[in-house]
């Protein structure tokens, strides 16, 4: 008569009771730290959490030399065909006369600022877009304001430029004479305030 030997416990079941005791383990020790109670000194920071206040509104920056003391170069333009660059240079000069903006020669080293210019245009089945830089140095060079902005123009075949109009030149030379314009008539914003005692009172 053969002894029967023990049936052994299927890989299965063994993996599940071992998944099962680590899975109760693991749960009271959860619960132990769930149920730990928080120290004073974690409390405290808790307790003592706050809210950073929100940045103070950023002021532009007024222009170092104003009014009709400032004048301004314009540097040879990036990136754009000779025919649109020269029709944009007579413009910003119509504008700038017209606003009393004062220019000088491209070449004149007493401007007080110098004007770098950057465009591009990118067209498609909808028309053509500008998108436009200009970047204002001082006399050491330093990059005092930056004035940038786009204009849609016209319908544009194979070279985008060719969709560029005479209008939509001029409309850059205007955004830009009057950015200038505002910002060399900027006034500095007041470092005091003053209170008047009265204020306040109730009689």
């Amino acid at each position: 008569m053969t002894q029967g030997r023990p049936t052994p416990a299927s890989p299965t079941r063994r993996q599940l009771l071992t998944s099962l005791g680590f899975a109760a383990s693991a749960g009271f020790l959860a619960g132990c730290q769930t149920r730990k109670p928080a120290s004073a000194s974690n409390a405290g920071s808790a307790a003592g959490a706050t809210i950073p206040a929100p940045p103070t509104a950023t002021q532009p920056q007024a222009a170092p030399v104003q009014g009709t003391q400032a004048t301004f170069r314009f540097d040879p333009l990036i990136g754009v065909p000779a025919d649109k660059a020269d029709r944009l240079a007579a413009a910003i000069g119509e504008k700038a006369r017209a606003r009393g903006l004062p220019l000088v020669r491209r070449n004149d080293p007493t401007a007080t600022y110098r004007v770098l210019g950057s465009l591009s245009a990118v067209g498609d089945n909808q028309g053509t877009t500008v998108s436009y830089v200009w970047d204002v140095l001082d006399t050491s060079n330093r990059r005092l304001r930056r004035i940038s902005g786009f204009e849609l123009s016209g319908d544009a075949s194979g070279d985008p430029w060719s969709g560029v109009t005479t209008t939509t030149i001029d409309a850059i030379a205007a955004r830009t004479v009057e950015a200038l314009a505002a910002w060399i008539n900027l006034q500095a914003p007041a470092t005091t305030v003053q209170l008047d005692p009265s204020a306040g009172q109730q009689i």
